[in-house]
């Protein structure tokens, strides 16, 4: 993935400020298909169960597997879980309430 940051001559501490940026972003990118994928079971929760809208959300957004397994755990943990009732992993603290309102 970053191939171009051996071939350049950057300090240490650039370096880690350029990971530290680049997990935050991966991060926010994870979140937003997790909340995404909410919102689809939101909008067809009679149509489909959350197997087959994870299923329908990889097929139009497809991802790779690290990220897809990622989603999945997210969404599989968060989907019933009883409101108001923390899920470790959810969004809080600075992106907490970020990509979903009611969140």
């Amino acid at each position: 993935m970053f191939d171009w940051l051996r071939r350049r001559r950057l300090s240490n501490e650039a370096k880690r400020k350029l990971l530290i940026a680049a997990a935050r972003a991966e991060e926010a990118i994870v979140e937003t298909h997790v909340a995404n994928v909410l919102d689809l079971l939101d909008t067809l929760r009679d149509e489909v169960d959350v197997d087959r809208a994870l299923e329908l959300y990889m097929e139009m957004l497809p991802m790779d597997e690290h990220v897809a397994a990622t989603v999945t755990n997210r969404v599989l943990a968060r989907h019933d879980a009883p409101a108001g009732r923390h899920v470790p992993g959810a969004a809080t603290g600075r992106y907490g309430g970020v990509f979903r309102e009611d969140r």
